[in-house]
């Protein structure tokens, strides 16, 4: 059996790997999605669509691909070249980017990370690929599985148990940690809590637990108005309203998805919080069209020296500061648990209906007939 075969046996695992790696559900939708934000593709609007498609299109490729017919075996392996170039290409262009961009390429296996071993990996896949056409091509694929069956299932199980030890050996690049949603599941339900003494009904279902409020600390940011950028604290902007502080990162697909909801929750929080969007880098770095889809409040977490201090660092997360000086909720870390989060606040404020005189005390901070809403809630 000519060795070129080995090539489409080992073309045959990574789809296959690939392919069911990101069919897991709608979990896994969502992280090929987060990858197709930060890889910048376009037509997001079929992006769900793509992210259904594509690991069925790898794993049926991966088992067709072993039909012994040449002409077929041909098409498909000229289409996996296709589609090895076209990943090529994106995750070059990627590297490109002025940002660190997340792929998720074979949904939760690997680093998440592109990076020039990325961008080598793709190389090597795609040279694999023209190997793979040209055994099909020549009709090696066909007879591997028709005249040389017993040889081609022991390559199969030697390249198999190749992988097997390899990924073993490299014990995956992916920190072991809990899901972001499940680390903070629990903060986010609970961070928008009310104070029993106050008579309030809990905003949850859970038991009834307290949320401790600490003093918020002294932090600087950077905002733009009208243009100019100034130096502001933290405090200052207590003193217009309560702040519901939200970390992203442009190449972060969770971040993206967070983004894209962003004047969504601005408006419905609305006098009550203001939405800020917090940046790691000064505002040029960012293009014009990513900080329209922040809001008019985003702002440069300066060194992340506001983060640090609230215990917040990662993106995307969120913590609602009160016009009062205290804490109100959170952090929370992670794109579900944030848009939770955020959700549970703006529950809380229509829930409260603060009529007309009391939304200034809400702003201010001040004491007023709504003084429990107000503190509880961090408004």
């Amino acid at each position: 059996m000519s060795p070129l075969v080995a090539a489409s046996i080992l073309l045959s695992i990574t789809l296959l790997v690939s392919g069911l790696a990101k069919a897991g559900g709608r979990e896994a939708r969502e992280r090929t999605q987060d990858a197709m934000r930060s890889l910048r593709l376009p037509a997001r609007s079929l992006h769900p669509l793509a992210a259904a498609a594509v690991p069925i299109a790898e794993i049926a490729a991966a088992l067709a691909l072993w039909i012994p017919w040449v002409p077929l075996q041909i098409v498909l392996s000229a289409a996996i070249l296709a589609l090895m170039l076209a990943y090529l290409v994106i995750i070059a262009r990627a590297l490109t980017f002025p940002e660190a961009v997340t792929c998720s390429c074979f949904g939760t296996l690997g680093s998440p990370t592109v990076s020039r071993t990325t961008l080598l990996r793709n190389i090597l896949l795609t040279v694999l690929g023209v190997i793979g056409l040209a055994a099909a091509a020549r009709g090696d694929l066909a007879a591997a599985v028709t005249a040389h069956t017993g040889a081609w299932i022991l390559w199969v199980l030697a390249l198999v148990a190749a992988t097997v030890l390899t990924a073993l050996a490299l014990g995956g690049t992916r920190a072991e940690a809990a899901p972001a949603d499940e680390r903070t599941a629990g903060a986010a339900a609970g961070s928008v809590r009310t104070h029993e003494a106050d008579g309030i009904a809990d905003a949850t279902d859970d038991d009834e637990l307290e949320y401790e409020r600490e003093e918020i600390p002294f932090g600087m940011l950077v905002e733009r108005v009208d243009g100019e950028e100034r130096y502001v604290s933290v405090r200052e902007t207590l003193s217009r309203a309560a702040q519901l502080m939200v970390w992203v990162t442009p190449g972060c697909g969770p971040c993206e998805r967070t983004v894209d909801q962003m004047r969504g929750w601005s408006e419905r929080l609305a006098p009550h919080v203001q939405l800020r969007a917090m940046l790691r880098q000064p505002f040029d770095t960012f293009s014009e069209e990513f900080l329209e889809r922040t809001g008019e409040h985003a702002s440069v977490d300066v060194e992340m020296n506001i983060a640090t201090s609230l215990r917040s660092a990662g993106a995307p997360a969120a913590m609602l500061l009160g016009a009062d000086g205290l804490t109100a909720g959170g952090p929370v870390f992670g794109g579900p648990a944030v848009a939770e989060f955020v959700e549970q606040v703006i529950a809380q404020i229509e829930e409260a209906e603060l009529p007309e005189d009391g939304r200034e005390t809400a702003k201010t901070g001040e004491p007023g007939e709504n003084e429990g809403v107000a503190e509880t809630s961090g408004l």
